[in-house]
């Protein structure tokens, strides 16, 4: 019985990692056998893992990455030989904690999971028609796109051209890139992204919602490449790719140590709060975690960042039972400031009793003269010698703690 729970448990594990492990490893043809050939297949593969881990599509130009191809075999933990699009291919895994190290040491960045799911709607133009390519159609461009999604690690989704999606969505709307039924017929499918391309022989143009459950007010992201589909899919799935990377990957050897504090809210029990625990300490962003306070359904957590404030709210996003409270700016009372500065005053003044007879009376001592009635006379203020001397010391107010709150809706 214990063998069988192992067996289980191991299983579990497999399915959970099998997007590290194929993340981690690459699969690239061999020209021939000899040790120069097969040492450039290894640094290509390598290559090839590091643009996926890192989200950069020109890391291989890294000078730290360029010393460290000669000694690629350190990195390697699996060799094997197989056999790819009828050519002799060498199989590679790769050593990913030895990988993350070197991505650090090279201050790049590092994207993991989870990643975005991107739903491709692709409207192959032809001289006669123009047809949606469903997954079940068995058209070479679902293979093409695909194998690109792998070679980046992007989650390629396809519609499979059932009932729903014929009635839910048609050409001229897909063409015309009305956002409603895009989204209405994406809905099934829970992308994070949604990718409406348009291909013919000489080229294709695509235009990208990066936010599906915004569709509405997203603004979208378009593009256009040049050439056969076979050379036109992975520039593309690059300026995708490298789209949500600059959003969402981790800038590496880089720390802030500020720590911030987190406010989640309505937590209903127990559970609610480890499921939220373990979903932030999975978040590539979050550098160490610490429970402050639980006070009846909020947990406040101590946070400490890899990354930006901005890179931990988009890894945040991807999580639909979370949802960020947007704070409104305090409004301050301040008290009207009267400018009554105290200065000489003249007058005219009655040296036999002393007053004023003509002016304006204020606090002060009054310097009279003793020639003839109805002089000038001065008003000065007076002054405490003691707090004359002593400076004033302004007292920085206190900074309010910065607090990012989110409400638990899972």
């Amino acid at each position: 019985m214990l063998r069988i729970l192992f067996f289980v448990f191991a299983m579990l594990l497999g399915q959970t990692s099998a997007f590290a492990a194929s993340m981690f490893s690459s699969e690239v043809v061999l020209d021939d056998s000899d040790a120069a050939t097969e040492q450039a297949a290894k640094e290509k593969a390598f290559v090839d893992v590091l643009v996926r881990a890192s989200g950069q599509s020109t890391v291989g130009e890294n000078p730290v990455i360029q010393k460290a191809l000669p000694t690629v075999g350190q990195y390697i933990t699996q060799l094997g030989y197989g056999e790819l699009d009828g050519q002799r291919s060498l199989v590679l895994g790769f050593d990913d904690a030895k990988i993350r190290t070197l991505l650090t040491q090279a201050q790049a960045t590092y994207w993991g999971e989870p990643r975005p799911d991107v739903l491709f709607w692709v409207i192959e133009d032809t001289p006669t028609q123009r047809n949606v390519v469903w997954e079940q159609s068995g058209s070479p461009l679902i293979g093409e796109l695909k194998a690109e999604g792998e070679r980046r690690g992007l989650p390629v989704l396809m519609p499979v051209g059932d009932f729903d999606d014929v009635v839910a969505v048609s050409v001229p709307d897909l063409w015309g890139g009305f956002a409603d039924p895009i989204a209405k017929a994406s809905a099934r499918y829970n992308p994070t992204g949604i990718v409406v391309v348009k291909v013919n022989d000489r080229g294709l143009s695509w235009q990208m919602f990066p936010n599906a459950a915004a569709i509405s007010n997203d603004t979208p992201v378009e593009g256009r490449v040049s050439g056969a589909p076979a050379q036109a899919f992975p520039q593309m799935i690059d300026e995708i790719s490298d789209y949500y990377a600059q959003r969402l990957a981790v800038n590496l050897g880089v720390v802030n140590g500020d720590a911030l504090s987190l406010e989640i809210s309505d937590l209903n029990d127990a559970e609610d709060f480890f499921v939220v625990e373990r979903s932030l300490k999975e978040l590539n962003s979050v550098a160490a975690l610490r429970l402050d306070s639980i006070v009846d359904d909020k947990a406040i957590f101590k946070l400490s960042l890899l990354a930006s404030e901005d890179v931990f709210h988009n890894e945040m996003m991807s999580d639909r039972r979370l949802q960020r409270m947007v704070e409104e700016a305090p409004v301050i009372d301040t008290p009207p400031v009267i400018d009554a500065p105290i200065s000489a005053v003249e007058g005219s003044v009655d040296t036999s009793t002393g007053t004023i007879a003509d002016g304006t009376v204020s606090t002060g001592t009054i310097t009279t003269d003793t020639s003839p009635a109805q002089q000038p006379a001065i008003v000065q203020p007076v002054v405490d010698p003691t707090l004359a001397a002593q400076p004033t010391e302004a007292i920085p107010a206190e900074p309010a703690p910065h607090v990012i709150r989110y409400k638990w809706v899972g």
